[in-house]
Order: structure tokens, then sequence, then C-alpha cells
């Protein structure tokens, strides 16, 4: 990763293990050349909103559609707030830096944003959600797909 130019994707939510994964893109960044950028992404899941089996039983999906925008729009006024302050603060520190939201399903959102801005770098959080289930580490399942699909490396961090 010696390029000139490096762009590193962090998928971020403000959980610890976002966090820890914008903390290691700073530190990859600021030992790289000063054309590296890192994109802090936040993808608005809407798959869970409502399950769609279930809309051919819903009689006004028009008022099931406003309800679906307001509550898009109010994540996204939070979000731009949220993901705004640690994009200034690494520019503050002399790191390019630059925000994005997407709406969609995560994994699939990491990617595209990934293969669109050509990214160099996936730097992410892995929740290890097997963990909780059995007495190994795991590691999430997005993070687990976004590891074996991607076209770029990934660190993963715990």
């Amino acid at each position: 990763m010696n390029n000139s130019k490096s762009t590193i994707l962090v998928p971020f939510d403000a959980t610890d293990l976002s966090v820890k994964a914008l903390d290691k893109a700073r530190e990859i960044a600021a030992n790289q050349s000063s054309t590296s950028t890192i994109i802090v992404l936040y993808v608005i899941d809407d798959t869970n909103f409502y399950p769609k089996e279930i809309a051919k039983f819903i009689s006004n999906m028009d008022d099931l559609d406003k309800l679906r925008h307001n509550f898009e729009k109010t994540i996204r006024e939070g979000v731009k707030m949220m993901v705004g302050n640690e994009v200034d603060s690494l520019v503050q520190e002399g790191i390019m830096a630059k925000s994005m939201i997407r709406v969609g399903q995560p994994a699939d959102e990491i990617l595209t944003v990934s293969k669109e801005e050509n990214s160099s770098m996936i730097v992410m959080g892995s929740s290890g959600s097997l963990k909780k289930r059995h007495d190994r580490k795991g590691i999430g399942s997005i993070s687990r797909w976004i590891s074996e699909v991607a076209t770029c490396p990934v660190a993963l961090v715990r």
C-alpha cells in the first residue's frame, strides 16, 4: 500500500469496534503518503424496516412509505452530524477524509462503495457474534462476507 494515492474505507456506526477501526485507519493513513483519504461510511440498514413478505397484507403502502421516508430522513440528519464530527477530526489531524451515507443492506453497500471509490483497503470492526453462541471467537457475518468478497485487502479490528 505504498502507492502515491490510497483510499481507506471505514464502515462506521459509532460502536466501540467501528471507533477502533477508524482509529486503525487513522494510524494507517498517518503512516502513508499525504494523499491517503479515509472514507467514513454509514449505511442505513433498510432491510428490517418491515418484512417484504408482509407488504401484500398492508392496505395502505403509501402511509408506510411515508413513515419509512421520515425514518430515513431523521436517521440521516443524525448520521450527518455524527460522521461529520469524525471527518472534521481527521481533517484537523491533516488526514484527507470524507463522509458517505448509503441506504440498503450493509454488506452490499460497503462492497459497492469500495468498488465505486476504488478503495485500497477496508478497515472495519468485527462483532464476533459467534462468540456469543460458542466458546470460541468468531467474526461477524457482515465482516466475514466483506473479507471473503471484497476486491481489496480487508483489516478486521476486534
